[in-house]
């Protein structure tokens, strides 16, 4: 079993249930170290009142990140593509690995973790990896599938994995004790491999206390679809904005939050001036919840997920979701009860359930109102807390 101060966790801060995972084993008196990577790359320990307290910032980190993708920018054919990520992610697993403790659980994040779980495994400990993706070699084809539609060079796309993080990855998944998948969905696109019976499915959590329903009505007649995520075609832009552009809906607009990817800027440049669509740019997320607030609906049109945060969000935002079926969205959504499941990539399913939508708003916010619930039953960051001890003390007995 667990006990006072004996799980090292390294994990991405950019995932809001990741750091709070932190927090929370930090307040359990369960945390001997974490480390979080994002903009920084930091270390902290839990002080005796169970708060995080700062061991350490590699300010050189910081200094690399920024000079990494200084260099895509000015020199895009020597550092295109995914390679100023996996510049990084081979940075901060060097990083990491001179942060490791001895231990009871050694929790890494996938593709920055081999040196820290090797030195964690010598040590001891249960080792875990959190794979947030599908299976790499299947994320990859659906990425390639992607690039190939739309005609945009993969060597360009940054999401394609490029052979020596698959290899890395691969000895991450062989090293290790068990491999965290977050659905389903995840968990199959494992099947075929050697470590196949290493998996665990852990659903992940967010914050249900940000992301809330709009407390008073809005007195606005528009229709309007939400959209939060990268604007790519890997996940499925292409297909939304082509299934909205046909159904060209009075008084509707189509929210996109997000980075928009080359390809879908050409797409969007091209739109007809009849479907409206408005472009939000990267926000915030106390920004992104407004967002939610102010929609009647989610979309997300991607096959290529594990469980996607952003259909969490906005469910526990009072949105009822149209994603795909065989994915992460499996798991959180029932057909018709609080959201409609679609097949991917195919437009006119996609595009007859946005019309139903838009012609049954009444029914469609009772299907948010259930979609709330689901959360708050199911998928709140005390759920997820509670899902990973678990999961640690199970794999210590």
């Amino acid at each position: 079993m667990l006990n006072s101060r004996s799980v090292v966790l390294s994990l991405s801060g950019i995932l809001a249930h990741h750091r709070y995972l932190a927090e929370a084993l930090a307040q359990l008196h369960l945390l001997r170290r974490a480390v979080l990577f994002g903009t920084h790359l930091e270390v902290f320990e839990a002080d005796s009142g169970g708060h995080l307290r700062m061991l350490r910032r590699f300010s050189s980190y910081r200094f690399f990140n920024r000079a990494i993708w200084g260099l895509s920018r000015r020199v895009p054919l020597l550092m295109r593509g995914p390679q100023p990520s996996v510049a990084l992610s081979l940075f901060a697993e060097r990083a990491v690995s001179t942060s490791i403790p001895p231990c009871t659980v050694f929790h890494g994040m996938m593709g920055v973790c081999l040196s820290g779980l090797r030195k964690a495994k010598g040590l001891g400990a249960i080792t875990f990896v959190d794979t947030a993706t599908l299976h790499p070699i299947v994320f990859n084809r659906e990425v390639l599938a992607a690039c190939r539609r739309s005609g945009f060079p993969a060597k360009r796309c940054e999401h394609v994995m490029p052979q020596i993080l698959l290899d890395r990855l691969e000895k991450e998944y062989e090293a290790c004790d068990k491999i965290i998948t977050y659905s389903s969905a995840s968990q199959r696109t494992f099947e075929s491999s050697s470590y196949a019976h290493k998996t665990v499915r852990v659903h992940p959590g967010i914050d249900h206390f940000l992301f809330t329903p709009r407390a008073d009505p809005i007195f606005d007649s528009t229709f309007r679809v939400c959209y939060v995520g990268r604007i790519e075609a890997a996940k499925g832009l292409d297909y939304l904005i082509e299934a909205w552009e046909r159904l060209a809906l009075d008084n509707a607009e189509l929210v996109l939050v997000g980075r928009v990817f080359p390809e879908i800027a050409k797409l969007l440049a091209n739109r007809s001036p009849r479907a409206t669509i408005r472009l939000a740019g990267i926000l915030p997320r106390v920004e992104v919840a407004r967002q939610y607030r102010q929609s009647d609906l989610f979309v997300f049109p991607s096959v290529n997920e594990g469980l996607p945060l952003a259909v969490l969000e906005a469910m526990s935002s009072g949105l009822p979701v149209i994603a795909c079926q065989d994915t992460g969205a499996d798991d959180c959504i029932l057909s018709g009860t609080d959201g409609l499941l679609v097949s991917g990539s195919k437009i006119d399913e996609l595009a007859d359930a946005i019309r139903w939508s838009y012609g049954h708003r009444d029914e469609l916010a009772v299907m948010g109102k259930r979609a709330r619930t689901t959360i708050e039953e199911r998928f709140t960051l005390a759920h997820y807390v509670e899902r990973i001890t678990s999961l640690y003390n199970r794999s210590l007995m």
